[in-house]
């Protein structure tokens, strides 16, 4: 076997002989998520209120409270709630499922990788002396966690499906099934966070990993299946940005909704 060939990189963090924009990314990126922790944090810790709103018997949840568990008969939850700490919310009891099925997304780790710890920043620049001496040691350590990404695409599967039902309550007028700017605004988010599901790269492993050939029976419809969900892995990317913005955008259409700023109304009942 042949030697590994080490790559023309100047030593020294950030030191490259590329002459493009290489840092744009990162940067926004890295921006970008910095500024989803800040809100998130500002939502769920200190304005946690104003998180829905009822138009004509239906109601429309803010994405980031959805599903508002608080409110379900389920284990007498909202029985609980009317006795649990003041700073408690919908939000903060599921925000573990989200933000463990984004933050091991494989997407995800490339994202953080590059903006936070600079392994690499970017290809053909070169990374900390820290990062060459710790070198690459896997999903260890901190980042054991990564490995429960399959684990987590499960968990996000049923809060998939329970936002979908979200949606229903959006189209439930007191004077029939309707649909309002909100039931819109809602479903856009849920089919952007179905699209990214359906694109991960667990998902694709689960539908035809593990088997030595796609011929017959079962086996063939899993080919099917991977094949089918290769084809949305592609764009795994853009709908991982496209619903984390939606998620935040929804909530907003929420917040502007209850100060007055923005108004919902019904497209049509019948």
């Amino acid at each position: 076997m042949g030697e590994g060939i080490r790559l023309p990189v100047l030593d020294g963090l950030g030191r490259t002989n590329r002459i493009d924009k290489w840092w744009s990314q990162p940067v926004i990126m890295g921006s970008a998520l910095i500024l989803t922790l800040i809100y998130t944090f500002w939502r769920l810790f200190i304005y946690d209120v104003e998180i829905s709103y009822k138009l004509n018997g239906s109601k429309v949840v803010s994405p980031l409270f959805s599903p508002n568990i608080l409110e379900w008969d389920l284990f007498s939850l909202n029985q609980w709630a009317e006795t649990a700490p003041s700073w408690i919310n919908a939000a903060i009891l599921i925000i573990w499922i989200p933000f463990g099925f984004r933050g091991t997304c494989y997407y995800m780790r490339r994202v953080y990788y590059r903006t936070f710890f600079a392994s690499p920043t970017a290809c053909w620049v070169d990374e900390p002396q820290i990062n060459k001496s710790i070198g690459y040691k896997g999903e260890k350590m901190v980042f054991i966690i990564n490995n429960l990404h399959r684990y987590f695409l499960y968990a996000a599967m049923v809060i998939l499906l329970i936002k979908w039902w979200d949606v229903t309550h959006t189209m439930t007028f007191k004077n029939g099934i309707g649909i309002s700017v909100g039931t819109l605004v809602m479903a856009f988010e849920a089919f952007l966070l179905t699209m990214y599901v359906t694109s991960c790269h667990a998902l694709r492993h689960l539908a035809g990993g593990v088997l030595d050939r796609w011929t017959v029976g079962i086996s063939k419809f899993r080919g099917k299946l991977f094949k089918k969900i290769s084809i949305l892995n592609r764009s795994h990317g853009f709908w991982f940005w496209a619903s984390l913005t939606f998620v935040f955008l929804g909530d907003l259409w929420v917040l502007g909704v209850n100060k007055g700023i923005l108004g919902d109304f019904a497209i049509f009942v019948i």
